[in-house]
């Protein structure tokens, strides 16, 4: 036992670097910059070696004169430079305006998109190589042997192939910051996070008999590495307890957890800590999210009821995931089948009360979105389980939202659709049924 002896996490300052780091949207590009001035010089040292005589026996049309190898490599950088601007320009676009109208929290989801980034490392990498081709290329006074034709060759190669994959990459680039390829991310996201699977914890263990993890650092956690950190338990038979979880808030000096076993000092390598809440924030976060773009979507400067019934949907979905899913404590467990790491789960009636409140609140003025998520409530399978609380907690909030839009209503017809959806609610949510 490691006794009463505190552990100090600093909110992984490591491993939050290097997740910053990586993380950031430039990260990538300037990896692959760096690459391409590696690979390029590696090019021009083989045309040195015998590469570009070999290209120019080839013959036509290989074996251009200095003349022409001037005017391609000048073509190659004007060309790239052109594409990596006009890709910089409409990845600002469509984020800006997807921004205003889904909510400036997405951005973090839309710039971590890898193929964004990639296609933008491409971009400039290329551009990279046609100046470094363009500087080595010299004059028409050049012999034929300084002539870069092999560096030249390949990267005209490398240039038709990038205007393939632009025209794939413009379409993903429109299809990311779609509002309904969003949603379903978030949705999805959402309910993997309250879906995860978890197994009994080893019986006996007293975990406040361990050792107290405490924050040093004010913050979110920003990431948990729970794969490593169940290795490195392995490694010293340890067991930890997480009392806060992905996107939660945490103070200075406050309890986070408990380690039992082992010393703790490597705990902090494998939780990274931010000073902001990113889209990493877990079910609440995401969920929260979704009511956000319905509510976003629902203003007068929006006026788009469909996207509000696509949060909806995947709202529901949540709810039915979270119905299922068992909230006594759990554990995850290491390649061995041992359990070493319990993460907090909260049950739906703690983290999903907020986010109902406030969907209610932007939908009550919309008779039809209203009733479509009354509609939803009553088709939850879920709802043949035999947890009360859960089911008080539902119906709570359906007669709420049954309520409230019934009284913003102003025609008859609408609550009348509103009342006979409110029934089918209460049908499936009646603890006569069981």
């Amino acid at each position: 036992m490691a006794g009463d002896r505190e552990v100090r996490v600093r909110g992984g300052v490591t491993g939050s670097r290097e997740h910053l780091l990586w993380s950031n949207f430039w990260a990538l590009p300037c990896l692959m910059i760096f690459a391409a001035a590696g690979l390029t010089s590696a090019m021009l040292a083989l045309d040195a070696r015998g590469g570009s005589a070999w290209v120019m026996d080839a013959g036509w049309p290989l074996n251009i004169p200095p003349t022409t190898a001037l005017e391609l490599a000048s073509g190659l950088v004007t060309l790239h430079s052109a594409f990596a601007t006009l890709y910089f320009s409409i990845t600002l676009l469509v984020l800006t305006l997807a921004a205003s109208n889904l909510g400036v929290r997405l951005i973090d989801r839309w710039i971590s998109d890898r193929t964004i980034r990639f296609t933008l490392g491409l971009l400039l990498s290329l551009l990279t190589s046609s100046l470094i081709v363009l500087l080595s290329t010299g004059g028409e006074a050049a012999a034929s042997e300084e002539i870069p034709r092999l560096s030249l060759l390949v990267l005209v190669c490398a240039t038709v192939g990038t205007l393939g994959w632009m025209a794939n990459a413009l379409h993903h680039l429109g299809r990311t910051v779609h509002v309904d390829t969003s949603i379903t991310r978030l949705g999805q996201d959402a309910a993997t996070s309250v879906s995860r699977n978890r197994h009994p914890g080893p019986p006996g263990l007293e975990p406040t008999a361990g050792s107290p993890i405490r924050a040093c650092n004010t913050g979110y956690i920003d990431a948990i590495d729970t794969e490593r950190l169940l290795r490195e338990a392995n490694k010293r038979d340890a067991f930890l307890v997480l009392t806060h979880g992905r996107g939660d808030f945490m103070i200075a000096g406050e309890q986070i957890g408990w380690v039992v076993g082992a010393p703790g000092e490597w705990i902090s390598q494998h939780i990274a800590c931010s000073s902001f809440r990113s889209d990493t924030g877990g079910p609440l976060f995401e969920t929260n999210l979704l009511v956000e773009i319905a509510a976003r979507a629902l203003s007068p400067a929006v006026n788009d009821f469909y996207t509000a019934l696509s949060c909806c949907d995947r709202i529901a979905a949540v709810l039915a995931v979270a119905l299922e899913v068992h909230h006594a404590p759990q554990w995850l467990t290491d390649r061995e089948g041992t359990p070493r790491l319990e993460l907090r789960r909260e049950r739906i009636t703690e983290y999903m009360d907020g986010p109902l409140k406030a969907l209610r609140q932007a939908v009550a003025a919309y008779p039809s979105v209203a009733v479509h998520m009354l509609n939803l409530i009553a088709r939850l399978p879920a709802c043949d389980t035999g947890d009360e609380a859960l089911r008080k907690f539902l119906l709570a909030h359906a007669e709420a939202l049954a309520d409230h839009a019934t009284a913003r209503a102003e025609l008859d017809q609408d609550r009348t659709d509103i009342a006979m959806a409110h029934a089918q609610a209460r049908q499936n949510l009646s603890l006569d049924r069981l």
